[in-house]
């Protein structure tokens, strides 16, 4: 059982070492934008711990900052999060076989999470799955943590260091234009963004600017069903 459990633990660690390099950072940028909001460490570590959602947690400073309401926020964090939806279809048959394990590997189910996951063996184990998920977590968590220690802790300006998520949003967004199959979600999103925007104002666009964007995609989607038909 001991050597069933290392094997398990080393190939999950192998796997998510990547995911570590990038949690830790990102981690420290969000730890960091909290804390210059006015949120210290004891934040950082009950969001990373039971939000846990890397983007929706860099929406979720201004949002605490400025006093939103409560339906502005889960608004936004609907929007920002529906992909997840998605993402959950593929492994629903696998996560309904691991038992107790089964909500905390939904809740857990990130962008590089899932990633990892569809890149195992399919002999993988519930351990191995389990841990792969629950590492992704603590390294998320370390570096929230550790970044709001360091804003509060050092004399050091960081300001701009909450760039790092839209820059990784940008890099994101490149990508996507490379694949000409995406652009024209690509333009949809920044035509609809850009409306928003302009009719709103940038306090009030993004969740507006997203449940427009899926509407323009689904009834693209669905025109582009009955052309084939």
């Amino acid at each position: 059982m001991d050597k069933t459990m290392q094997g398990e633990r080393a190939q999950a660690l192998r796997h998510t070492l990547p995911v570590m390099c990038g949690y830790l950072f990102l981690g420290m940028a969000f730890g960091a934008t909290l804390a210059q909001a006015g949120f210290g460490p004891a934040w950082a570590l009950m969001i990373s711990t039971l939000v846990y959602a890397g983007s929706l947690q860099f929406v979720m400073v201004p949002l605490m900052a400025s006093g939103a309401a409560l339906a502005t926020v889960a608004l936004t964090a609907l929007m920002v999060n529906v992909r997840h939806l998605f993402y959950g279809l593929s492994f629903v048959e696998r996560f309904a076989r691991m038992g107790r394990l089964r909500p905390y590997m939904i809740f857990s189910l990130t962008d590089e999470t899932y990633s990892v996951l569809c890149g195992l063996p399919g002999d993988a184990s519930d351990g191995v799955l389990f841990r792969v998920a629950i590492y992704d977590q603590l390294y998320w968590i370390a570096g929230s943590v550790a970044g709001a220690l360091l804003a509060q802790g050092l004399p050091v300006d960081l300001t701009g260091i909450d760039y790092a998520m839209t820059a990784l949003f940008i890099v994101i967004c490149l990508e996507r234009v490379l694949d000409r199959a995406q652009r024209m979600s690509v333009a949809v999103g920044g035509v609809c963004a850009a409306l928003c925007l302009l009719l709103l104002g940038p306090d009030r666009f993004l969740a507006p600017a997203l449940a427009l964007t899926a509407a323009c995609l689904l009834a693209l989607d669905v025109a582009k069903g009955r052309d084939a038909r």
